[in-house]
């Protein structure tokens, strides 16, 4: 009679190692990219500003994604996503629309931010590479005179 048991383990062992080799065997393929941007707006003293209208405009798509800072943050953060990873200027518009509401009124301010090749980070799963780029932005706002 054969022993079934000493026949199991053996095929386990190999099974655990045409699996191991497959995946090894993988290259591992680029996936998407992502864009995060980190923003935050305080007044003169370090107090945190919300409900400013912010303009975020993507020089090279000709695209621009706009909102209202977060109610009680002062801050904000957006995500893009991207096919791949690309170099990208941004320019950041801040501006108060609601007048003496929340704080008073401000100066409208804008930055220039820039995301190279460089600034992407890898991000491996076990079959894909994503590329994540990340840059804060801090906007110091001044009240205005009229």
């Amino acid at each position: 009679m054969i022993n079934k048991q000493r026949l199991f383990l053996p095929n386990i062992a190999l099974s655990f190692l045409v699996i191991l080799l497959t995946f090894n065997a993988c290259k591992k393929e680029e996936g998407y990219a992502n864009i995060k941007i980190i923003g935050s707006i305080t007044d003169t003293q370090g107090n945190p500003i919300d409900s400013l209208l912010v303009t975020i405009e993507n020089q090279e798509k000709n695209t621009s994604d706009q909102f209202r800072s977060p109610f009680g943050s002062g801050k904000f953060e957006r995500i893009y996503t991207l096919d791949s990873a690309r170099a990208f200027t941004y320019i950041i518009n801040v501006e108060d629309i609601d007048g003496e509401k929340h704080g008073g009124t401000f100066k409208p301010q804008n930055k220039t931010l820039k995301i190279t090749l460089d600034d992407y980070k890898k991000n491996e799963t076990q079959l894909i590479i994503h590329r994540i780029a990340e840059k804060e932005v801090t906007f110091v706002m001044e009240k205005s005179s009229y």
